[in-house]
Parts: structure tokens; sequence; C-alpha cells
């Protein structure tokens, strides 16, 4: 059986300092999986594996199956299949909402420009946007800015969506708008990968948690057992921690 993401011994280290210490997991279409720790327990080192965005050091990634570690994978192709929403909105500061939404539907997907509109506009719809068209990012709220990231990705068609805390760049009062927007994709039965710090949202959204801590997968499972049954001390350190804030 092919699963959506799988991922083998996967290493990676920026100097001296190894990130990532040997992770094994998987990740099955539909599933929404989301990934806890503390700073600096590679978290987003491992997102950014994923897409090649950073290059692993040892191990292998499979999407869908194709090993995208291997020297000969099309990176770029490979990209299209994966949208990735990070915690900074990378949005194109010069261009409006509609243009960062079109500019790689038809430069890297070579839609045509009506097509790349219509798969905008809808896109923004379904982040609750369609009046933001022709607004510029700097006037939009770090809510709406991240919900039309989101709708970005959306925009390519992607099989899977990896989203990097998402919400933590926001304002406390606009993290619910983006927070509904992936409880909808996750209904939708969109393949996701959450790093987070929102307990509530993995409790509620996740089919799987995965903890991690200094590199390694520290344990995972349902929801439910993970962040209320927690087996190893140290996600019950961690947990302690978050719940104090």
């Amino acid at each position: 059986m092919t699963h959506a993401i799988d991922v083998r011994n996967l290493h990676k280290a920026f100097g001296d300092l190894e990130v990532l210490q040997g992770i094994d997991f998987t990740v099955e279409t539909g599933e929404v999986v989301c990934v806890l720790g503390p700073s600096g327990s590679g978290k987003s080192t491992l997102l950014r594996c994923l897409n090649r965005l950073e290059e692993p050091n040892g191990g292998q990634i499979l999407i869908d199956g194709e090993d995208i570690t291997d020297p000969d994978a099309d990176v770029d192709q490979l990209r299209t299949n994966i949208g990735m929403v990070f915690q900074q909105f990378n949005l194109f500061p010069h261009l409006t909402v509609l243009k960062n939404l079109t500019v790689a539907q038809t430069g890297v997907l070579g839609r045509p420009k009506a097509e790349a509109i219509s798969i905008a506009r809808e896109m923004l719809e379904r982040v609750g946007l369609s009046d933001k068209t022709h607004e510029y990012p700097a006037h939009l709220s770090g809510g709406q800015q991240q919900r039309v990231a989101i709708a970005r990705a959306l925009s390519m068609k992607p099989k899977m969506m990896l989203f990097d805390e998402p919400t933590s760049a926001l304002d406390p009062e606009l993290v619910g708008e983006v927070l509904d927007v992936m409880r909808t994709l996750a209904g939708e039965g969109m393949t996701m990968m959450v790093v987070t710090h929102e307990i509530g949202f993995a409790q509620e959204v996740a089919d799987r948690v995965v903890f991690m801590d200094a590199g390694v997968v520290v344990e995972e499972g349902r929801p439910e057992q993970v962040l209320e049954h927690p087996s190893h001390e140290r996600t019950k350190k961690f947990l302690r921690m978050v719940s104090e804030h």
C-alpha cells in the first residue's frame, strides 16, 4: 500500500548539530497529522525536508510512492503536488491578492490566464476572502494574509498540504479564522501535516499526533492518547509547560 508520505530513517544536520536523528513515520491519504514539540525539536526542519526546501543528509522520503530524495527526482514537479504554508505569509507585497494566486499557476503549471484567475477566485471564496481580490497584502490583517497564503497554496491543486506553525505570527484574536479554514480543509479530506502549538486544534482535528523532541519522534498516536494520556515523560513535561501559558 502506498502512503501519501513515507519517511524512512531521515537525518539532517546543520554543521555539527544533528537536527533530525533518524525519523520514521508515515501519513496516509486523507489523514491529518499534527506535529508537536518544543522549539528546536526538528519539527519545521522535518516539514521543509518533505518538499526539499532542506536537503536531508540521509534516509528516504517517498511522496505517493515516489522517492523524492533520489538525485534524479524532478523537485519542481514534485513541489506542485505539495502545498506549503509558512509562519510568515511570504506574499509578494507588490502584487494584488489575485495576482499572488495566479503567478505560479501560469508560470509554473502553465495554466491559461483565464483558468488561473477562475481557480484563484474559487480558492479565495473557500477561505472567505472573495472581496479582497484587488487588495495588496499590506492592506490586509495578518489573519487575512495567512488565509491568502493558504488559498495560494490551494490554487496549485496540491495532493497534500504542509503547515509550518501557520498561526504563530498572528495576534491571538486572528488565530481562529485561520484554524477555521484548516478545519474545513481537513473535513474535505485533504491530506495535511501541521506543525503547531495549538493543542486544542490538534485535539479536535488531528487523526494522529506526533510528539518530537531533540530530533526524534518520542511518541505518536490518537490525539486523546498522546495529549490526555501521554506515556513518555518528555511529552508530559511539554504538555504541562504548554498548558501553563
